[in-house]
């Protein structure tokens, strides 16, 4: 398992992501101006923290699966009920 240590960035304003993972630098940057409260700013960083949580435990995956993967975590919840 790789080093799990990673940076999380914020910043004021962004590009139109809302966030963005680097694997080659373990690092996750958070634009603040995407974000309409607290909670979705919430999200967002759980969001990101799972695409370097599926990285450093050696997933193959390709950007569709890893998203799917991580929609179908969030609303687990929701359709499990």
């Amino acid at each position: 398992m790789e080093d799990s240590k990673i940076t999380v960035n914020m910043i004021a304003v962004g590009e139109d992501n809302r966030g963005i993972y680097y694997p080659e630098s373990q690092r996750i940057i958070i634009y603040l101006n995407k974000h309409e409260s607290f909670e979705d700013l919430l999200k967002t960083i759980n969001h990101e923290l799972i695409h370097h949580c599926i990285n450093i435990c050696g997933e193959t995956m390709d950007d569709d699966q890893e998203e799917k993967c991580i929609f179908c975590m969030s609303w687990a919840d929701y359709s499990l009920v």
